[in-house]
C-alpha cells in the first residue's frame, strides 16, 4: 500500500470514529442533533440565498410555514423557506431541512433499524434479484470476496464476469452522492476505468474498500440514454408508507440527468434534475441544480420547447410503490430507479436517511405532498411520548 493510500486509510478511519462518537452523543441528546442540523442548514441556504442573490427579507407565507414546523420545536430555519419558496411559492409544506431529518425521518425510518437496510449488498435478497442488476462479486462486513450467492469467490474473476462488457464498482456503506463508483470498460481481455488508471482485478478488488459491490452495467432504455449517454440516468421517486392504511404512495419525483463525458447522473457531482408529474410522468420545462441554477437547455436538449414524458410510468410507480412493501421497518424512502433497454424499471438503490427534501421542493412540488399534515401530526405525537 502507498504512503498515501495509508494516510487516506488512516483519515478515514478518524472519521468513522467520529462519526460513531457523534451518533452515539445525537442518541443520548436528541436536542444537541436537532440544534447542529438546524446551524448547518441554516447556513447553508442563507449561503445559497447569497449566490442567487436574493434578497434577505421575510418571504410571503413565512409566518404560516414557521406555524406549521415549531411543534417540533421553538426555532425552524427561515432561510431554507425564503430559499425555497423562491421555487415553489409561498408553502407551508415546505420541510425544514433540519426537522425533517431530526424529527421526520428518525421516526418514520428509526435509526436503530437502519444498517442492515443501507447495504447494498443486501438490496437482491430484499426486492429480489430479477429487480436489480447483476452482481458478479462483492463484500460484505470486510469478509472475503463473495460470488451473488454469498459464496466465496474462489473461481477467476473472469467466469463471474461472463459476458458482461461494462462493469460499475460501488461502495455499499457509507455512500452518497455518487462518491468512490469507478465504471469499467471491457478493452480486450481486460477492464480498464474509464479514466484509465485502473485495471481491474482481484488484487484491486481487495484494496478497494472494506464493502463494494461490482454489478454489470445496465444497458438503458433509449429515451433515458438521449438524455445523457454517458450516464445512467435515473428517476428518484418519493414513496411514504401511510401510517393510517399501510399503503405505499408516490408523493414526488424526479430524473436525474448526468451532464455529458460523466458516468454518474448525482445533481452533487455535477448533474441536473427535473421535476416529474406524479400523476402523468410528464418532465418539466427546466432542469436545476443543487444551488438553484436553472436552465432551459441542458445536453443539447431544450426542455422548455418539449414535453416529454417517462417511459413505463405506470410501471415505474407500481414498481416503486413494490419496494415500498418490502422494506417493513421503514416509511420514508427515496428510489433510484433505472429504465432497462426494453424499458422494465429497475433499482438502483433505495434511501432510508438524509432524505433530499429539497430535490423536490427545487422543481414545484411538495415533498410530502398531501400526507404532510399525517406525517407531522405522527411524528409529533411519537416524538413526545
Amino acid at each position: 500500500m502507498s504512503i498515501r493510500s495509508k494516510i487516506r486509510t488512516r483519515i478515514g478511519r478518524v472519521r468513522n470514529k467520529i462519526g460513531l462518537l457523534t451518533t452515539k452523543w445525537e442518541k443520548m441528546y436528541p436536542a444537541y442533533r436537532h440544534r447542529r442540523l438546524y446551524k448547518v442548514y441554516s447556513t447553508q441556504y442563507k449561503h445559497y440565498m447569497e449566490i442567487q442573490h436574493f434578497e434577505d427579507k421575510k418571504a410571503e407565507g413565512e409566518d404560516a410555514y414557521v406555524q406549521k414546523w415549531k411543534v417540533f420545536g421553538s426555532r425552524v430555519d427561515p432561510y431554507n423557506y425564503r430559499f425555497k419558496s423562491r421555487f415553489l411559492g409561498p408553502n407551508p409544506n415546505i420541510v425544514p431541512e433540519d426537522i425533517g431529518l431530526s424529527c421526520v425521518e428518525e421516526v418514520l425510518n428509526p435509526m436503530e433499524l437502519r444498517p442492515a437496510y443501507t447495504d447494498k449488498n443486501l438490496f437482491p435478497e430484499i426486492i429480489g434479484k430479477e429487480n436489480v442488476p447483476r452482481t458478479i462479486v462483492c463484500r460484505i462486513n470486510g469478509s472475503q470476496i463473495l460470488d451473488a450467492e454469498y459464496k466465496k469467490a474462489e473461481k477467476d474473476l473472469s467466469e463471474y464476469i461472463g459476458g458482461a462488457e461494462t462493469l460499475i464498482l460501488k461502495p455499499t456503506v457509507e455512500s452518497c452522492a455518487g462518491r468512490g463508483i469507478i465504471k469499467f470498460v471491457k478493452k480486450g481481455d481486460a477492464f480498464v476505468s474509464t479514466d484509465g488508471r485502473t485495471t481491474l482485478s482481484k488484487a484491486f478488488l481487495e484494496s478497494y474498500r472494506k464493502d463494494f459491490c461490482l454489478q454489470e452495467a445496465i444497458s438503458q432504455h433509449a429515451f433515458m440514454e438521449n438524455l445523457c449517454p454517458t450516464s445512467v440516468n435515473t428517476i428518484r421517486l418519493c414513496l411514504y408508507r401511510s401510517v393510517k392504511d399501510e399503503k405505499p404512495k408516490v408523493t414526488a419525483s424526479i430524473v436525474r440527468i448526468g451532464k455529458n463525458g460523466a458516468f454518474v447522473d448525482n445533481a452533487c457531482a455535477g448533474g441536473m434534475f427535473i421535476g416529474v408529474n406524479v400523476a402523468t410522468g410528464e418532465m418539466g420545462k427546466f432542469v436545476i441544480n443543487r444551488l438553484g441554477n436553472k436552465e432551459s437547455v441542458w445536453n443539447d436538449i431544450d426542455f422548455s420547447q418539449n414535453t416529454f414524458v417517462v417511459p413505463n410510468w405506470k410501471e415505474v410507480v407500481a414498481f416503486a410503490e413494490y419496494v415500498g412493501t418490502r422494506i417493513p421497518h421503514h416509511r420514508l424512502i427515496a428510489l433510484d430507479i433505472a429504465l432497462t433497454r426494453e424499458g422494465k424499471p429497475i433499482l438502483i438503490e433505495f434511501n432510508i436517511e438524509w432524505f433530499s427534501f429539497w430535490l423536490y421542493e427545487y422543481t414545484n412540488q411538495e415533498a410530502l405532498g398531501e400526507y404532510t399534515d399525517e406525517i407531522i401530526d405522527y411524528c409529533k405525537n411519537k416524538k413526545q411520548k
